[in-house]
């Protein structure tokens, strides 16, 4: 009989442990768009399932129907926040995830959430309050238990931009690394099993002690990306280091299901399947940017602190390769990019180094079936014009240049090294250089023939104007440079320095050439001053010894307008004296836009000697009024507010009323005409309301025509 009781017993403890495994001190906490949940694990739970629903949570409702997700024992956990060498290098916390961010006048590590607890991190994607329930499995079986201890609700969310949650700050607050929890519904968490992504940003050790505002520079690594820690020697006013593992600093399949087992030094490569199925999505650079509208528009440490007109980008070799997919895929948002020995095209080149390592992140050259999609800010342009496109001809960054060629990027400064065995001279870099100059970019750099993967590239990418160049001001293209070598560099490179564009230098309003410091960038009129220079190539004699000649292409341009097929006069003239003409040409405008004066003389010159004035103005003086004498009784548009987002007010002053309607065009920046409309003088002296709703962030023109004349200003929807 005893034995019997025992038995009994037994059984009922083993019933108890397995079917009675039940979370308990399930919490929640909403904070701008996520819901943070946690609770306390089971002793050999295998995993957990989360659900959601409306109302409150019953057994009954334990369906596939209310199932929002599962995740592991151990679920905070965080792989890539401690480690080995190959982790995140310099910042060495708990390995545990972080829930209550640190206070920002606080130094040290957030505390971490404690040993035994889960958690699961929600974006919303509707409003409204919900409640949660977590259950167990513990030996395959899912114990459906609810009561107050794995149930929370209601909970009232709301759709929202997340905030990084800071994790930890330098004792000397010149560093500080953040948690991005990114969304585990359109983020694919099965990449690396991981959605918890650090982010380091770092300040000079004066931050604090001014209030000027400066730039911003996005540091990409090699591969495979791992984020390092700055807290001496900070190259810019703010530094920014996101964390990577072998993506290329862009993204990867949003659908397929990649192994979830990799340990923190590991990533996907030659050895791991090969994607199948797309969308292949930017999710590193939506990371990245999310990271950087929410510096902008909502942390006040940073926000009154940075020049968004001084947003740079740099890095080498994959770091390289994602400074190019930045400054092509952001053209309005970076001022230049400075890379060395990237990849110019992934996919499409034939045969390289890491060619498989791409395959398994974005699929083959031949499978036309994985296509692009876009996301996070500022990706509206990139869905409107590459959503669909095939993946394997999006990451040929060669063609790319001339698919895009109407859009202006920013400044493009690059170098390869010829005995490059990593990221293979010429497969990957050859293509690229002559593609810039046919789709007339702004650009510097060349090739190190005789330097390896590891040396000196980066040296021959620099330029010394490269500080001078904003967001919001025009630059030239350069291309056809007389004194450049011959384009495309050679297969076998000799042990010489290939360097291109490097000794000529134009006017900015922070950079002096011939004594000039400016630009005159008007809706009707266009100036800059040019000078052949003498400068001093890497290793080699001063080069830039007499004048020169090239095409010269403004890009860039903030108020003048350029129309496809309109012709425009362009004059060379000496730099103090415009009487004094050296060269004079009438150029229509290509269907693309661009306006370039072909063999374009530049006179020697230097910060204040010497040099050429390059002087555009339309041919139609009804297109503009270049000729008009500026007084009070002159018709003027204004648009309020400018920048906008979604509407602005388009009105006209001193502009006598009538009865005639005046009609209203509105372009994007390309000459494509979006929207027309019609008003009499006296409601566009009220103003008249342009809502752009459907319209991607970018610049546009509006075009009044009055009479005979035509006026027009430049607008910026910024979302």
């Amino acid at each position: 009989m005893n034995n019997v009781l025992a038995a009994a017993c037994i059984l009922l403890v083993s019933c108890f442990t397995i079917f009675s495994a039940v979370p308990g001190n399930l919490t929640a906490l909403v904070r701008s768009g996520q819901t943070f949940l946690s609770w306390d694990e089971v002793a050999g739970g295998q995993k957990y399932v989360i659900y959601k629903k409306a109302g409150v949570i019953t057994s009954t409702d334990l369906t596939i129907t209310n199932k929002r997700y599962e995740v592991i024992q151990g679920s905070a956990n965080s792989k890539y926040l401690s480690g080995g060498d190959t982790t995140v290098k310099g910042y060495r916390p708990n390995s545990r995830n972080i829930i209550t961010p640190l206070d920002s006048d606080s130094t040290g590590m957030a505390p971490p959430v404690p040993d035994g607890k889960g958690m699961i991190v929600f974006t919303a994607h509707e409003n409204g309050g919900f409640y949660y329930a977590v259950t167990a499995v513990v030996g395959g079986v899912e114990d459906k238990s609810i009561g107050a201890g794995n149930m929370v609700g209601p909970i009232s969310e709301t759709v929202e931009d997340p905030v990084p949650v800071l994790a930890w700050q330098h004792r000397g607050k010149c560093s500080r690394v953040y948690f991005i929890y990114t969304d585990v519904d359109s983020f694919n968490p099965t990449y690396l099993g991981n959605y918890v992504w650090p982010v380091c940003v770092s300040v000079r050790s004066t931050y604090n002690n001014n209030s000027n505002k400066g730039d911003l520079r996005l540091y990409l690594g090699g591969y495979p990306g791992s984020m390092a820690i700055e807290t001496t020697n900070v190259y810019a006013h703010i530094n920014v280091r996101h964390h990577e593992r072998g993506s290329w600093n862009f993204g990867y399949s949003q659908t397929f299901a990649f192994d979830t087992s990799l340990g923190p030094s590991d990533t996907y490569g030659s050895t791991d399947p090969i994607v199948t199925q797309g969308p292949i999505v930017n999710f590193v650079q939506a990371r990245a940017m999310n990271f950087f509208k929410w510096m902008i528009y909502k942390e006040p440490y940073y926000s009154e602190r940075i020049d968004t007109n001084r947003i740079w980008v740099t890095g080498g070799s994959m770091g390289g390769g994602g400074t190019l997919m930045f400054l092509h895929n952001y053209p309005d948002f970076f001022a230049y990019g400075k890379g060395w020995v990237a990849p110019t095209n992934f996919l499409e080149g034939g045969p390289w180094t890491w060619l498989r390592d791409c395959e398994a992140k974005w699929g083959t050259p031949v499978n036309d079936a994985i296509t692009m999609k876009f996301t996070g800010w500022r990706s509206e342009w990139l869905n409107q014009n590459f959503a669909g496109m095939t993946a394997h001809a999006w990451f040929n960054l060669e063609n790319m240049l001339m698919v895009t060629r109407k859009y202006d990027l920013p400044w493009i400064a690059m170098a390869h090294a010829g005995q490059d065995g990593s990221v293979n001279w010429p497969t990957q870099g050859q293509g690229y250089y002559p593609k810039l100059e046919e789709s007339r970019r702004g650009w510097s750099g060349g090739l190190m023939g005789g330097s390896d993967h590891s040396c000196c590239a980066q040296t021959l990418a620099g330029n010394t104007m490269l500080d001078s160049l904003r967001k919001n001001i025009s630059y030239v293209a350069i291309s056809s440079l007389a004194s450049n070598p011959v384009l495309p560099m050679p297969d076998s490179a000799e042990s010489i320095q290939y360097e291109y564009n490097k000794n000529v230098a134009f006017s900015t309003p922070f950079y002096r050439v011939g004594g000039y410091k400016g630009q005159v960038d008007e809706v009707n009129r266009y100036e800059i001053v040019l000078a052949a220079t003498t400068y001093n190539p890497y290793g080699g004699p001063n080069m830039g010894v007499a004048d020169d000649t090239a095409d010269i292409t403004p890009r860039r341009l903030q108020n003048f307008i350029v129309v496809p097929g309109e012709e425009y006069v362009i004059r060379n003239t000496a730099v103090n004296d415009t009487n004094t003409i050296y060269q004079k040409d009438t150029v229509a405008a290509d269907s693309d836009g661009l306006v370039t004066f072909e063999g374009f003389i530049l006179k020697m010159g230097s910060a204040t000697t010497g040099g050429c004035r390059f002087i555009m103005v339309p041919l139609d003086s009804n297109h503009s009024s270049i000729n008009m004498t500026i007084s009070k009784k002159v018709p003027v548009i204004n648009c309020s507010p400018n920048p906008f987002n979604p509407s602005t007010v388009i009105s006209i002053k001193n502009q006598a009323p009538s009865g005639k309607q005046v009609e209203i065009q509105i372009f994007d920046i390309h000459g494509k005409l979006v929207q027309k409309l019609t008003a009499s003088p006296l409601v566009l002296v009220a103003g008249l309301t342009w809502d752009a709703s459907f319209q991607p962030s970018g610049v546009y023109i509006v075009r009044l025509s009055i009479g005979d004349r035509i006026y027009s200003s430049k607008i910026t929807l910024l979302r």
